[in-house]
């Protein structure tokens, strides 16, 4: 994985959120851990966004229950009673806005976004058919909680 990508995705995700949001942008907060083989959901919500093309890979975004209702929260103006359709939906649109800002941070690039996918359950399991390493990358928003964020990249 080029480093040089993982942190242009990284810094794409957190200044989407930080401008969707309003709200100071999500920072790291603990060491990168190298995974291997399919993603079982850590958390409640996952957020799937995968690509092909020069660049050929998945990203992952995982939050627990009470960081995404914060998270839909500062985006709808109102609490959910549930992760459920709304919520997916509106995570749905800020996976929308981080392929459109990816797309502009990378334009040397050349690749193609699948309609960004979000699940909720503990029992989602993303298949990493391809075999590709990815790089647990654990991330929090001040005051609201932690999440996860889980590339996979290569080369096309």
């Amino acid at each position: 994985m080029d480093v040089k990508n993982v942190n242009a995705f990284i810094e794409v995700m957190t200044s989407t959120f930080a401008t969707a949001l309003n709200a100071p942008p999500p920072f790291r907060c603990g060491d990168f851990t190298r995974l291997e083989g399919d993603i079982r959901n850590p958390d409640d919500l996952m957020c799937i966004i995968t690509f092909s093309g020069s660049l050929h890979g998945t990203m992952l975004i995982t939050f627990p229950e009470g960081t995404a209702k914060k998270v839909y929260a500062a985006l709808m103006f109102e609490e959910p009673k549930e992760l459920g359709k709304e919520v997916e939906e509106a995570f749905s649109e800020i996976l929308n806005m981080i392929i459109g800002n990816v797309r502009a941070q990378l334009s040397t690039e050349k690749f193609n976004f699948d309609p960004p996918m979000v699940a909720t359950g503990k029992k989602v399991k993303y298949e990493n058919d391809e075999k590709l390493p990815w790089l647990l990358v654990p991330m929090a928003f001040e005051g609201w909680g932690k999440f996860n964020v889980m590339l996979s990249l290569r080369a096309g």
